[in-house]
């Protein structure tokens, strides 16, 4: 079989001549369908992410059928079509114990921590997998795992009858503004610098669409709710932005911190303790939260049309993560499908 690697930062190949792996008695062996590009994968590519070591078999976002099951897996079949949750916690430690197994000690994502999805045949635990209708949307369902962690970011924030205002309108803020409307914000606002991507969040229905280009997060806010949000989160990721956030903040104001930080930044510890600003850590999403994601998906009530910018084979990932990354202010989601035709 093939798979992919990236042997170096900006440099990826497709290796040949691997086994198909095979299972053990609690395990499943999938063939990929096609694999999603997440801004994570970007930042591995780019080898700016601290968790990864070269080289490494990419990419975490996975739609797959069934190739071969082990002799304790009862919930998939060999054909099922089945979505992938790459969150890989230990079971055991005090986070797992305590709900919140997206915090493992021994947080390992599919990719960056460990061998991804980026192959032709991946073999995993059977409690990763889930089994899809025979006939559902490929191009939405890619989408189960980024929508999974809006649906998290929403719950973090606890954003119910909330103004809420996401920073940030890639694939990743615009589900975390979708999902916070799904779950009962009072209000929704959503920013970005790139008018494409506000555009996209207008298509999607949510409430409040602002490009912040030449603006102020005080100025959005105050455009968007006339006051300051209950909750502000961070999609955005950048040093410049989080500082404005910690000083535009209104007293008591919960900050969800979602986009990845490749930097460490100056806080103004001052202004959180005075202003009693909750400051939360956000990292993907519980299994609750992956499958409450996959169940909108479902019943269609998640926007993901026009989300698939560019479409790429196997044998044009080198070009594909080139396009990625040049692209990654305008690109919503970039695919890779391992079936021709």
């Amino acid at each position: 079989m093939k798979k992919i690697l990236f042997t170096k930062p900006m440099k990826a190949e497709v290796a040949g001549g691997y086994k198909i792996p095979v299972c053990e008695k609690d395990e499943v062996v999938l063939k990929v369908l096609r694999i999603g590009v997440c801004g994570t994968d970007i930042q591995v590519y780019a080898g700016k992410n601290r968790y990864t070591h070269f080289p490494i078999t990419p990419f975490h976002e996975g739609l797959a059928t069934v190739f071969a099951v082990g002799a304790k897996v009862e919930n998939v079949c060999v054909g099922d079509s089945v979505v992938i949750r790459p969150i890989i916690s230990c079971g055991k430690c005090y986070a797992c114990t305590h709900g919140h197994e997206n915090a493992c000690e021994e947080f390992n994502c599919l990719g960056v921590q460990s061998d991804g999805l980026g192959a032709e045949y991946v073999v995993i635990n059977k409690k990763y997998v889930y089994r899809l209708p025979k006939f559902c949307s490929k191009d939405a369902l890619i989408l189960t795992e980024p929508f999974a962690v809006g649906v998290h970011a929403a719950r973090r924030g606890q954003i119910e009858n909330k103004k809420v205002l996401v920073i940030g309108a890639g694939t990743i803020g615009n589900f975390t503004a979708q999902a916070c409307q799904l779950q009962g914000a009072e209000k929704v606002c959503i920013c970005d610098i790139s008018e494409a991507k506000v555009d996209t969040a207008r298509k999607s229905g949510i409430e409040l669409c602002i490009n912040s280009t030449n603006k102020t997060l005080t100025q959005v806010y105050e455009n968007a709710f006339g006051s300051f949000p209950d909750v502000i989160i961070d999609c955005a990721a950048s040093k410049a932005v989080f500082s404005q956030i910690i000083s535009s903040a209104g007293k008591t104001t919960t900050v969800v911190i979602v986009g990845n930080y490749s930097q460490t930044l100056e806080v103004d510890i001052a202004a959180i303790q005075r202003n009693e600003l909750n400051v939360l850590g956000n990292i993907t999403y519980t299994e609750e939260d992956f499958l409450c994601a996959l169940n909108l998906m479902l019943e269609g009530k998640v926007y993901t049309d026009g989300f698939i910018t560019k479409r790429f084979a196997l044998n044009q990932v080198n070009e594909m993560m080139d396009y990625a990354f040049e692209n990654r202010g305008i690109n919503m989601k970039t695919i890779m499908d391992f079936e021709e035709g």
